[in-house]
């Protein structure tokens, strides 16, 4: 006598593990694009001037570069020797 092996609902099992493939390929897409809009994208103003609160390109190197150079010129003007050294002196 033979014996057969019946595959009844072995293509239910498939179709489930397709299903659990997709799901778990579309959370991990999800996620990806929520922490791409997620991230800042806007600038912070620190003395007076628009930093980028997150380097994430070129444009955003080049505009926090200029910030910099802003700060330095603007640090470099407020600095005077003579009241430094007037200090240095009643240091000592």
């Amino acid at each position: 006598m033979r014996t057969q092996s019946s595959q009844a609902g072995s293509h239910v099992l498939a179709f489930a593990i397709a299903i659990l493939a997709v799901a778990v390929i579309g959370f991990a897409g999800y996620r990806v694009w929520q922490m791409q809009t997620a991230a800042p994208s806007s600038t912070s103003t620190v003395s007076g001037l628009s930093v980028p609160a997150k380097i994430t390109n070129k444009a955003t190197l080049d505009q926090a570069a200029s910030a910099l150079d802003k700060s330095s010129t603007t640090l470099n003007s407020n600095l005077n020797d003579t009241t430094l050294n007037t200090y240095l002196k009643a240091l000592l």
